[in-house]
């Protein structure tokens, strides 16, 4: 097909095939066809598509627009599989209609960042297609990296929405010694927490104070129409990193002149300036340290960490299936792969030291 036609077939439950021709992907419709064999792409319809593209306003090469005509000319592009093109291509006509007039020097700095997520959200629902929509973006950034056209991808290592089956990965000492000398202490707060009550990142950062009682963790997180309510028991490391995040704003606050000081948040977890975190906000500063440690696991996987907890504290695999919100089948294979096998070779090397010892 000459470069820059495009055919759309659409198949009704009720009706003959219809074909649509256009001048470019995303371009003016030059032919509809119903029934029969797919059009043949004759002289008329590349002469009619050459006039429109003429008449087409040029896009800046330095604007999302033009960089997304420079990509889908070049060599990389012919590389990407059929299927990866069609893709990309569903995305890039969705990049241009929000950012395709944006200055390509406005993407040199990490801050438009958070007005890609945003736009990304709007698939929020559809987790994997809201990965998608961040894959080709990322992916068109990487190419004016290359190119020399950026100083850096601002997208790379966004946090995915979907959630495959990870309920096996856990973080352990490793992972937090490497972790935490890379983060600030705010966020070394909001990783601790999450291991010590398996909240995930969205929840975590809106759970008030008001909802920490005496043995749990129980708040309505107003979603699903006030149905969803997230009960935690307060284990003994999670009452620690609540005391130290009082105490550091006691502190905090005591070095300042009275004027200057603020109240505690009304949110447990909070950002340098005392003010409530967003999820996006806490996401990419954890990314940020995560990259500059080096580590693999993700946020999402202190999940895990807080099952492991909770099965040393004595909670059974319903117990710690009911406050996750898992089958206790996860439980339990986790429960094999960290903690069943490390208590019984505690066991053994406590046999022989009372062997020797006797």
């Amino acid at each position: 097909m000459p470069a820059g036609l495009h055919i759309v077939t659409k198949r009704p439950k009720n009706g003959p095939i219809t074909y649509y021709v256009y001048a470019w992907r995303g371009g003016p419709q030059i032919l509809k066809k119903e029934g029969g064999a797919k059009p043949a792409i004759t002289r008329e319809l590349t002469d009619a598509a050459a006039e429109l593209r003429r008449e087409k306003p040029e896009a800046s090469a330095d604007t999302i627009s033009g960089l997304i005509e420079l990509y889908t000319s070049s060599a990389e592009w012919k590389r990407l599989s059929p299927s990866a093109r069609t893709d990309y291509g569903t995305w890039h006509k969705r990049i241009t209609d929000e950012f395709g007039k944006t200055p390509l020097r406005v993407f040199a700095d990490r801050r438009v960042r958070g007005d890609v997520l945003e736009w990304r959200d709007r698939w929020a629902e559809q987790p994997r297609s809201a990965d998608a929509a961040i894959t080709a973006f990322s992916a068109l950034l990487s190419w004016a990296f290359d190119r020399g056209r950026l100083p850096a991808n601002v997208l790379l290592g966004t946090e995915r929405l979907y959630e495959s089956d990870r309920s096996d990965i856990i973080w352990e000492a490793q992972h937090f010694e490497a972790f935490l000398p890379a983060a600030s202490v705010e966020i070394r707060e909001a990783v601790e927490l999450a291991a010590c009550t398996g909240i995930r990142r969205g929840d975590l950062v809106r759970i008030p104070w008001a909802a920490i009682g005496e043995h749990a963790i129980i708040w309505n997180t107003g979603k699903s129409r006030g149905k969803t309510t997230i009960r935690v028991p307060l284990l003994p490391e999670a009452r620690d990193i609540l005391a130290r995040i009082k105490a550091r704003h006691a502190a905090e606050m005591a070095r300042k002149v009275p004027s200057k000081r603020k109240p505690l948040p009304e949110t447990v977890l909070s950002s340098s300036y005392w003010r409530p975190w967003t999820p996006k906000g806490l996401g990419s500063r954890f990314n940020d340290a995560k990259q500059d440690s080096g580590i693999e696991v993700n946020f999402h996987d202190l999940r895990g960490t807080f099952a492991t907890r909770c099965m040393i504290a004595g909670l059974n695999d319903q117990e710690i299936a009911d406050i996750l919100g898992w089958s206790t089948k996860d439980v339990a294979k986790i429960r094999e792969k960290y903690v069943s096998q490390s208590r019984v070779i505690i066991s053994i090397g406590e046999r022989i030291s009372a062997t020797r010892a006797g």
